[in-house]
Protein backbone atom coordinates (compact mmCIF):
# COMPACT_ATOMS: atom_id res chain seq x y z
CA UNK A 1 0.00 0.00 0.00
CA UNK A 2 1.27 3.41 -0.84
CA UNK A 3 1.03 6.03 1.61
CA UNK A 4 -1.32 9.28 1.93
CA UNK A 5 0.21 12.77 -0.79
CA UNK A 6 -0.27 15.80 1.38
CA UNK A 7 -0.44 19.26 0.08
CA UNK A 8 -0.73 22.39 1.57
CA UNK A 9 -3.14 24.59 -1.06
CA UNK A 10 -3.20 28.46 -0.14
CA UNK A 11 -6.11 30.30 -1.20
CA UNK A 12 -7.02 33.80 -1.85
CA UNK A 13 -10.31 34.77 -1.88
CA UNK A 14 -11.45 31.45 -2.72
CA UNK A 15 -9.36 30.81 -5.22
CA UNK A 16 -5.69 28.28 -5.35
CA UNK A 17 -2.80 30.17 -5.23
CA UNK A 18 -0.04 28.26 -4.19
CA UNK A 19 1.06 24.40 -3.39
CA UNK A 20 3.31 24.16 -0.90
CA UNK A 21 4.31 27.56 -0.73
CA UNK A 22 4.62 27.48 -4.51
CA UNK A 23 2.91 30.00 -6.76
CA UNK A 24 0.38 28.26 -8.79
CA UNK A 25 -2.31 29.17 -11.07
CA UNK A 26 -5.60 27.07 -10.85
CA UNK A 27 -4.82 24.61 -13.88
CA UNK A 28 -1.27 24.20 -12.12
CA UNK A 29 -2.40 23.39 -8.87
CA UNK A 30 -5.03 20.38 -10.21
CA UNK A 31 -1.88 19.21 -12.55
CA UNK A 32 0.28 19.23 -9.32
CA UNK A 33 -2.04 17.31 -7.01
CA UNK A 34 -2.87 14.68 -9.91
CA UNK A 35 1.09 14.54 -10.76
CA UNK A 36 1.66 13.94 -6.77
CA UNK A 37 -1.01 11.29 -6.27
CA UNK A 38 0.37 9.16 -9.62
CA UNK A 39 -3.44 9.89 -11.32
CA UNK A 40 -3.12 10.75 -15.02
CA UNK A 41 -7.03 11.63 -16.77
CA UNK A 42 -8.64 11.69 -13.14
CA UNK A 43 -10.43 14.80 -11.98
CA UNK A 44 -8.92 13.88 -8.25
CA UNK A 45 -7.19 17.45 -8.40
CA UNK A 46 -10.16 19.44 -9.35
CA UNK A 47 -12.03 17.75 -6.79
CA UNK A 48 -9.57 18.29 -3.83
CA UNK A 49 -9.40 21.59 -4.78
CA UNK A 50 -12.99 22.05 -4.44
CA UNK A 51 -13.31 19.89 -0.88
CA UNK A 52 -10.51 22.19 0.37
CA UNK A 53 -11.87 25.41 -0.25
CA UNK A 54 -15.56 24.15 1.15
CA UNK A 55 -13.14 23.45 4.27
CA UNK A 56 -12.17 27.37 4.46
CA UNK A 57 -15.11 29.47 5.63
CA UNK A 58 -13.93 32.90 4.41
CA UNK A 59 -12.43 31.99 0.83
CA UNK A 60 -8.64 32.44 2.49
CA UNK A 61 -6.13 30.64 3.92
CA UNK A 62 -4.57 27.03 4.20
CA UNK A 63 -5.84 23.47 3.57
CA UNK A 64 -3.10 20.61 4.20
CA UNK A 65 -5.10 18.25 1.78
CA UNK A 66 -4.28 14.27 1.83
CA UNK A 67 -4.85 11.60 -1.27
CA UNK A 68 -4.72 8.41 -0.83
CA UNK A 69 -5.92 5.87 -3.65
CA UNK A 70 -7.83 7.94 -5.98
CA UNK A 71 -9.27 9.60 -3.14
CA UNK A 72 -9.27 12.88 -1.11
CA UNK A 73 -8.81 10.96 2.60
CA UNK A 74 -7.76 14.52 5.04
CA UNK A 75 -8.13 18.05 5.31
CA UNK A 76 -6.90 20.56 8.00
CA UNK A 77 -7.92 24.04 7.41
CA UNK A 78 -6.29 27.09 8.78
CA UNK A 79 -7.60 31.04 7.79
CA UNK A 80 -6.64 34.04 10.11
CA UNK A 81 -9.82 34.60 9.88
CA UNK A 82 -11.29 31.93 11.73
CA UNK A 83 -12.69 31.70 15.13
CA UNK A 84 -11.22 28.02 15.29
CA UNK A 85 -8.01 26.62 14.79
CA UNK A 86 -8.44 22.82 14.11
CA UNK A 87 -5.03 21.52 13.60
CA UNK A 88 -4.31 21.94 17.32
Amino acid sequence: MNDPVHAVLTFDAGVPVAVDGETVSVAEAVRELNFRAGVVKSNLGSVAVRVARMALATGSGEVDVALHEGRVVGLVARSEESLYDFAS
